[in-house]
C-alpha cells in the first residue's frame, strides 16, 4: 500500500497535472478516481476529506493538500529531484511567470472552446467558439515560436510550467479533433499540422517516464 492517496476525476487538467508531477518525481500513490457524472466529489464521504468538493486532493503523511499547484509545491519540497520550480531565484521566477502567464492568457479561451465541444454543443455554440478560437490561434502562434527557440516553457528544462500547461493543451487538441468540431474549421488541431513546435514539445512531454500512468483513464480506454 502506498503512502499517498490521490483523489482525481479522469480528464480534469488539474488532476492530470498532479498525476504527471507524481510521475516525474517517481512518487508512488494510490489513485482514487471519482465519478464526475455521479458528482462523487460532492458526496459526504469526499466532503469530509475536502469540504470544497474539488479535485485533485493528495492525502498522506498526515497532510491533506487541495488543488494542483499546492500539490506540485509540496512534491518539490519533499522530493527535490528533479526540481519543478528551478534551482536558482532566476529560474524560479521564470517558472512562476510562465505558469501565471499561460493561465491568464489561455484559460478563458480554452474553456470557451473545449467545454461546448466535449458536450457535443459545437454547432449550438459556434458563435462563441469561433472568436475564442481566433484569439487562441494568435497566442498559440507566439507559443509555437517560443518553443522553436527553447525546448520547454521556462527555458531548456522541464518545469512546473510545462506540467501545468500540458494537460490544458492536450485537452484542447482532443476537443478540436472531435468529428463534430471539423465543420467549425478552427485551424487549431492537430498540432502536428498547425503548430509543429508545440507538437514537438508534446512529444517530449510524452516521453517522460510514467507519462502513460498519468494519462486520463477514460481517454486510454477510448483508444483501446
Amino acid at each position: 500500500m502506498s503512502a499517498y492517496d490521490l483523489y482525481f476525476i479522469s480528464g480534469s487538467p488539474p488532476c492530470w497535472r498532479a498525476m504527471l508531477a507524481m510521475a516525474v518525481k517517481g512518487v508512488d500513490y494510490t489513485p482514487k478516481r471519482l465519478d464526475n457524472s455521479k458528482q462523487e466529489q460532492k458526496s459526504p464521504e469526499f466532503l469530509a476529506i475536502n469540504p470544497k468538493g474539488t479535485v485533485p486532493v493528495l492525502v498522506g503523511h498526515g497532510v491533506t493538500i487541495v488543488d494542483s499547484i499546492p500539490i506540485l509545491n509540496y512534491l518539490d519540497v519533499n522530493f527535490p529531484e528533479p526540481p519543478l520550480f528551478g534551482t536558482t531565484p532566476e529560474e524560479t521566477v521564470a517558472v512562476w511567470q510562465e505558469h501565471f502567464s499561460f493561465d491568464a492568457a489561455y484559460s478563458e479561451s480554452v474553456r470557451a472552446i473545449s467545454r461546448p465541444l466535449f458536450r457535443g454543443k459545437g454547432a449550438e455554440q459556434a458563435d462563441e467558439i469561433k472568436p475564442a478560437a481566433e484569439d487562441l490561434r494568435s497566442k498559440l502562434m507566439l507559443l509555437d515560436d517560443k518553443l522553436r527557440q527553447q525546448t520547454h516553457f521556462a527555458g531548456n528544462m522541464l518545469s512546473a510550467a510545462d506540467i501545468s500547461a500540458y494537460p490544458v493543451l492536450c485537452a484542447l487538441e482532443r476537443a478540436c479533433c472531435r468529428e463534430d468540431a471539423q465543420f467549425l474549421e478552427l485551424k487549431i488541431a492537430p498540432y502536428e499540422e498547425y503548430f509543429g513546435n508545440i507538437f514537438a514539445w508534446i512529444s517530449r512531454m510524452q516521453a517522460i517516464p510514467g507519462h502513460d500512468d498519468a494519462y486520463p483513464p477514460h481517454w486510454r480506454q477510448a483508444a483501446e
